[in-house]
Order: structure tokens, then C-alpha cells, then sequence
């Protein structure tokens, strides 16, 4: 063996199951809250499945459901019910995970309050999704975060109706309905999440619940590199700071080193500002902003719904009134069907063309037919005024009005670009497109009572005309009135009555104009947020980056932020394989000090922070000349680190083993002065290992140590992914068609200061 265990009876790692596969896996991702995982294939197709017994599907997106588009990255909400998918597209689509439904779609935006229509996309490289922390949520005054919760009257208002045949607006609020049982919050709580997502254009996108998206933040522009890309992010439990490692290129020499390659490891960190400062602000504004917004979207559908509902009856009543021009080039006359049928009207006798139009072309079953169809066309366009765009026009106003009670309370929400002019031009808008309503409705009842006369009149002596004898007809005659019949004749017989309510002089209509207004006064706070975050400090850590066959970094990377007694601490493992000719392989820890209880609110200053370093060679115990190689490893909780090692043993039998090693209690070693803590704007600077290596020499590397470990026989391991929440441990195999799940948690019952420890020394 390539290291040594003392107590044969020690129990770790317990296999939970394993699964084989028909397609290699390209993405996987736990569950950080079921027993689910969610795979995405190299063929491109998405599938989520219970994992515990059989490997049972929820469901599966086939490649062909965007087939212009590939997954590149995915990943889960805190709470387990939703998955986010990163397309190369540069979209981000949400899915439900108890079934196949998209409930939202974010697009990628340019970086400045004027957006391009037809900008550039760049693929979706990195996506996490984290959560606020709840206790460092104690302190908030509850009186003002019940002032900023949603009201109870809108949490019991009625949902508003579903538009018929209408394009589906987003799944995410369900049918716009204001409640705490929608998909818009994992639980009625005061939390706040974000959807992190990096693009491979050096873009940081950051996105309040997966839903209010603020404008992207240029990451290559910050370190003043040539591009970027995101590998690995943390977030702080209060959501202060994002430490961002970067794989950063410079075609000029902004970073001195001493390796003349361009691709280096770089630390961001970056200070949310604003996003922590009003979290509780942002966080209502975020929710009343995506109502409105899905608001301003149902009401553009229910007007579109209405204007094709009239559209279709102009066509119906075109269709009949056409057939007459027939008759006219059949007989070689000029004359107009209105003016045929007001001297039907006055006679009581149809002229030559009349009837054979009403005989030959019309008929009585198309007569009919066009009653029915046009008394169907108006009804429709009553329910979609009346049960749908009114609805959802008074439902805004209400959304609105909160937001001036926001505008005016200066003490939270100054700063977050809320402008009560905004607000009141949308009010404005909301309340013309209401009047506008009402006058459509009043027009569409005294249009449907004309041309129900005119219908019943046209019947009547359709009747009459088909009788061999009029003096025989008993039918008494129906009582019409003549004026509304005259009067539909005169002007509405095209049905073109409502032409003046869409062809507008304005260049957009109404609800075109409520969606400009409203995305506008969304991403004024957008952008006002996402420009107060700032880089505070910039560390190289490492030159020379390298790639293998596949473009893949040869790079294996974790970090985690972690606070205990008031200090918080960030966590930076990776590991170092023959990078440097004169460093063996290594396995490096570095800890550094971002807040401290003397200054909770901001980042230490560089002269007072602290950072320790630990390094361990992976020398292999049962061959001393030999070197162990990891393959995968992860930060799995705040004190643990799970890796997987693989090397020769005595036999020369190549043999590969999930560990466990408890980083937090490494052998840390300070560093003196400025060596890491480094800004931006100094130059002549080396990078952290260089600095490491040049105080330390190889003597002060540490062996590696492991608390418990299981040796991996079903297959030859590529990949770790785990569940620290759950303590679960999944590995993918080197073909990718296989995965094994483990149980992490120690089984031992004996006292800890008696647990065992291994040694690869």
C-alpha cells in the first residue's frame, strides 16, 4: 500500500451506491438538499435523477431542445428546487427540478445603462448559486424589514387569469400571483441569494434570487488583463465580499514575474458594496421589480391577444364584403356594398346585385357564419379588456404605488436609483392605457349592439327574399331598430372601428411603452448597484498556467470563506504537479485574514492582515523516490479537505484512494510583510509561490496526513464532487460512464482523542 493504516477495523468512507451510465457524463452536480443529481451528458442532453436506490429519472431535456445551443455549467439553488443551466449561448435558463419546466430566462446585457440590441454573447463558463447566511442576519431591525415585506393585501389578492393562447410569460411567479407559495423565494424568510455566473468574456454577472439581473461586471477590466476567466468563487456569509480566482492573460507586462508565460492564478477580491450595505432594499426592489416586470409583460400579451382577436374579425367581416366585388366584375357595374344596403334599407327591395350577391355569394349559411364568427370576435375582446389587461393594469398601479412609499423613505432606498418621476411616468402610462380601456369597451358594446341589429335585420329580409310569396310569410317581424342598423351600415361595416386605439401617432404603443419604462427604472438600480462594487485588492498567486490535451487547466483549485469568533478567514487549496522543474508535487493551503471582529464591516488593511501558508509534498511512503498525483479535491466543509490520490504501490500496481485531511488544523506557517497582501497598483511584483519559495526552502514542507481514507477498486477515478452539507461524496469515473456515492461521515464511535491517524510520508 502507498500508505499505512494501523487499525484494520477503521470504517470509512461507506459506499452508499453505485451507478452506471449509457452516455459519458460531461457535468455533475448533488443535490445540496435531496438525493438527486443532475448530469448533463456529452451528448448534451440534462437529466436529473434520484440516486439512492435505482438511478431513477425526474426527467430528461433532450439535446434537440436547444439544439443551437451547449451546456456548459450548471448548478442548484441553496434550497434544492431549482437548477441553472449555462449555455454557450451566453443564457442562463432556470428549470423546477420536481419536473421538466422552464421558469425563467436570463439574457446577457452590455455593461452600460445603454444596452446593444444586437450585442455579442459570450458562453457561460461559471455559475454558482449561494445564500445568505441567517445569523448574520440577527441584528437587522425586524420593525423596517416588515416595513419592507410584501403587504398582506397583496399577498391575498386573486391570481389573475391565465391569457388564452398567449405565449407563457415566465413560470417563476406562477400566474403573476403575489404569494410566499410561488418559486420567487425559497421560504418566507429575510435572506437574500445570488446567482453568480462568469461568461468567457471576462464578465462577472451577478443576478438577486436568479431573477433581477444586474448589469455585468468586467472582470478583465478591473486586473487589467488582455482576458479572464473565472474558476473558482467564494462568498462571504453576510455576502460583503466575493473572492473571485481568475485565470487572467496580459500581452504586456502589468504583472512582472519570473516566467515569461502570460497565464497566471489571480485573486480578486471584490467589496459588493451596495448589494451588502441595502441587501434588504435590494432584495424588496428586486421582488417588486420582477412583478412589475412580469406585469408590464401579461398586460403587452393581453393587448396583443386583443388586437389579433380584432384583427381576425375585420378579416371574417372582409371576407364576406369582398365576395361582393364578384358580383360586380361578373356584371361589369361599380357600386359599393354599403351604399346597396341603405337603399335595401329605405326600399325594403334589394337591387339586381344585392340579391344575387345575397344568393349566390352570401347565402344564408354564410350569413350565419359570419354572425357567429363576429359575435365571438367581440365577446373575446370584452373578456380580454374586462378579465385580463384591466386586471392586470390595476394590479401595477398597486405594485407602483408601493414604489413612491419606497422613493420617499430617503433613509433606505437613497442611492439605489429609484426615481419617484420614473415611478410616476409609469403611473401616468398605466392610468392612459386603463382610459384607453374603458374606451375601447364602451366603443366594442355600442359596435356589438349595431351589429347585432344589422345581423338580425340582413336575416329577416334574407328571410323575406327566399319567401315565393311575401304576403303568405306569418312570421311577425322582429323589432329593429333602424337608426343603429343605418349606423352600423355608415360606419362600421369593414368591423375597422377600433383602427384609431393601435394605429396611434406615437411611435410605441402603450404597453410598449410601460415595459421600456419599467426595464429602464430596474436597471437604473441595476446599474447603480453593480457600479458600487469595487475591487479592493488584486493577489497574484501563481505563474506559468498550463493546459492539457482537452484545453484543460492543469490546475486543481478550491477555496472557502469561513467565519468563526468573529473573524473571517479565506481558504485556498491547490495543488501544484510538476508546474515548476524545481518543485516536486505539492499540495499548498493558504489562509489569509479578510475581517476580524475590530472591523466586521470592512477588509483589514493590508499591513494588519495576516496570511499563513501550509505545503505538503505528496511523496509517496512505500516508494520514497516517487511522487502521489491527486486527480480531484475539494474544501468539502470548514475543517475537512477530500481528495483523491492516486500512485504505485509496492508492486508497481497503480492504485487510487479517496482521503479525508482536516486543513483547518495544518501546520500554518506565517508570512512576513507585504509578500501576499498586494493592491493592484504596485508593480515589480512577484507572485505568492514565488514569494513562498523564496522565504522557505523545501526543508519546511509537511508530510500529508489523513484522518480516514477508502481505497477506490471499482474503477479508475476522475472526478470529485461532494455535498459537505449532506456528507456525501460522489466520484466519476476515468470513462465517465460510472459513479459511486460515499458516505463521508466518520463510523468510528471510539473517543477522539484516540481516533487514528495515516501518514504519507
Amino acid at each position: 500500500m502507498i500508505f499505512q493504516h494501523e487499525f484494520a477495523s477503521h470504517i470509512s468512507f461507506r459506499l452508499m451506491n453505485q451507478h452506471g451510465v449509457n452516455d459519458p457524463i460531461k457535468l455533475i452536480s448533488m443535490c445540496p438538499t435531496m438525493d438527486l443529481l443532475a448530469v448533463c451528458t456529452e451528448t448534451d442532453s440534462v437529466w436529473v435523477a434520484r440516486w439512492f436506490n435505482s438511478l431513477e429519472k425526474i426527467w430528461t431535456l433532450p439535446a434537440e431542445k436547444h439544439a443551437e445551443d451547449k451546456v456548459e455549467v450548471l448548478t442548484w439553488r441553496p434550497d434544492g428546487k431549482v437548477i441553472a443551466l449555462g449555455y454557450s449561448s451566453g443564457a442562463i435558463r432556470l428549470y423546477n427540478v420536481d419536473k421538466l419546466e422552464m421558469i425563467h430566462e436570463l439574457f446577457p446585457q452590455s455593461t452600460g445603462l445603454k444596452q446593444t440590441i444586437n450585442s455579442s454573447s459570450s458562453a457561460i463558463n461559471f455559475l454558482i448559486w449561494v445564500q445568505e447566511n441567517e445569523r448574520d442576519d440577527e441584528n437587522v431591525n425586524e420593525q423596517q424589514i416588515n416595513y419592507l415585506s410584501t403587504h398582506p393585501v397583496q399577498r391575498h389578492l386573486p391570481k389573475l387569469n391565465t391569457i388564452p393562447r398567449a405565449k407563457p410569460i415566465s413560470n417563476l411567479l406562477g400566474n403573476i400571483n403575489e404569494s410566499y407559495e410561488n418559486e420567487l423565494e425559497d421560504d418566507p424568510s429575510n435572506l437574500i441569494d445570488l446567482l453568480i455566473a462568469g461568461d468567457a468574456s471576462g464578465n462577472l454577472h451577478l443576478s438577486v434570487y436568479g431573477i433581477y439581473q444586474l448589469l455585468p461586471l468586467s472582470i478583465s477590466s478591473h486586473i487589467k488583463s488582455q482576458s479572464a476567466k473565472i474558476i473558482k468563487a467564494s462568498v462571504t456569509p453576510d455576502l460583503s465580499y466575493i473572492i473571485l480566482f481568475v485565470r487572467a492573460s496580459y500581452t504586456s507586462p502589468v504583472v512582472k514575474s519570473n516566467t515569461s508565460t502570460s497565464d497566471k492564478l489571480v485573486e480578486v477580491i471584490l467589496n459588493t458594496g451596495l448589494l451588502h450595505a441595502r441587501k434588504n432594499e435590494i432584495r424588496t426592489l428586486s421582488q417588486t421589480y420582477t412583478t412589475t416586470k412580469y406585469l408590464t409583460e401579461y398586460i403587452f400579451e393581453g393587448f396583443k391577444q386583443i388586437k389579433a382577436e380584432y384583427e381576425n374579425m375585420k378579416s371574417n367581416a372582409k371576407t364576406y364584403i369582398d365576395k361582393f366585388q364578384s358580383v360586380l366584375l361578373e356584371n361589369d357595374a361599380n357600386s359599393k356594398l354599403s351604399a346597396e344596403f341603405v337603399h335595401f334599407l329605405a326600399t325594403g327591395r334589394p337591387s339586381s346585385l344585392l340579391h344575387k350577391y345575397l344568393e349566390m355569394h352570401l347565402t344564408k349559411r354564410g350569413l350565419k357564419d359570419w354572425e357567429s364568427k363576429g359575435q365571438k370576435s367581440f365577446e373575446q375582446i370584452r373578456e380580454y379588456i374586462h378579465h385580463y389587461v384591466r386586471p392586470g393594469c390595476e394590479r401595477l398601479l398597486l405594485r407602483l404605488s408601493t414604489l413612491i412609499g419606497y422613493c420617499k423613505w430617503q433613509q433606505r432606498f437613497k442611492g439605489l436609483g429609484l426615481s419617484e418621476l420614473d415611478v410616476r411616468s409609469i403611473i401616468v402610462y398605466t392610468e392612459c392605457l386603463i382610459n384607453r380601456l374603458e374606451n375601447m369597451l364602451n366603443v366594442v358594446d355600442e359596435k356589438y349592439i349595431k351589429f347585432m341589429e344589422f345581423q338580425q335585420w340582413l336575416q329577416y329580409e334574407f328571410d323575406n327574399i327566399n319567401s315565393v310569396d311575401h304576403n303568405q310569410n306569418q312570421e311577425a317581424p322582429p323589432r329593429i331598430d333602424i337608426s343603429k342598423v343605418a349606423s352600423y351600415i355608415k360606419s362600421s361595416l369593414h368591423m375597422d372601428f377600433l383602427d384609431e386605439y393601435f394605429e396611434g401617432t406615437t411611435d410605441n404603443p402603450l404597453p410598449d411603452m410601460l415595459i421600456l419604462r419599467c426595464n429602464k427604472m430596474s436597471t437604473s438600480t441595476a446599474y447603480n448597484v453593480i457600479n458600487s462594487v469595487e475591487t479592493e485588492e488584486f493577489l497574484d498567486i501563481f505563474d506559468n498556467l498550463l493546459e492539457g490535451s482537452e484545453s484543460t487547466l492543469l490546475l486543481l483549485l478550491d477555496t472557502r470563506i469561513i467565519t468563526k469568533e468573529n473573524q473571517t478567514f479565506v481558504y485556498v487549496a491547490f495543488c501544484l504537479s510538476g508546474t515548476k522543474q524545481y518543485l516536486p508535487p505539492s499540495l499548498w493551503v493558504l489562509r489569509s485574514s479578510l475581517k476580524s471582529e475590530n472591523s466586521p464591516d470592512s477588509l483589514e488593511k493590508p499591513d494588519k492582515r495576516t496570511s499563513e501558508i501550509a505545503f505538503i509534498k505528496l511523496q509517496n511512503q512505500e516508494r520514497q523516490n516517487e511522487y502521489l498525483r491527486i486527480t480531484d479535491m475539494r474544501l468539502f466543509d470548514d475543517e475537512k479537505m477530500h481528495i483523491i490520490v492516486t500512485g504505485l504501490n509496492g508492486t508497481e500496481n497503480e492504485v487510487s484512494s479517496i482521503a479525508e485531511v482536516n486543513y483547518s488544523k495544518l501546520n500554518f506557517v506565517q508570512v512576513v510583510g507585504p509578500y501576499i497582501i498586494q493592491v493592484i497598483e504596485k508593480s515589480n511584483r512577484v507572485n505568492v509561490v514565488d514569494q513562498i519559495l523564496n522565504q522557505k526552502n523545501f526543508e519546511n514542507f509537511n508530510s500529508l496526513f489523513v484522518h480516514q481514507y477508502r481505497e477506490i477498486t471499482q474503477f479508475k477515478p476522475s472526478k470529485l464532487i461532494t455535498n459537505g452539507a449532506r456528507g456525501l461524496a460522489c466520484i466519476l469515473s476515468e470513462d465517465k460512464k460510472r459513479i459511486i456515492i460515499l458516505d463521508t461521515n466518520d463510523q468510528e464511535d471510539e473517543d477522539e482523542n484516540n481516533s487514528e491517524m495515516m501518514q504519507f510520508s
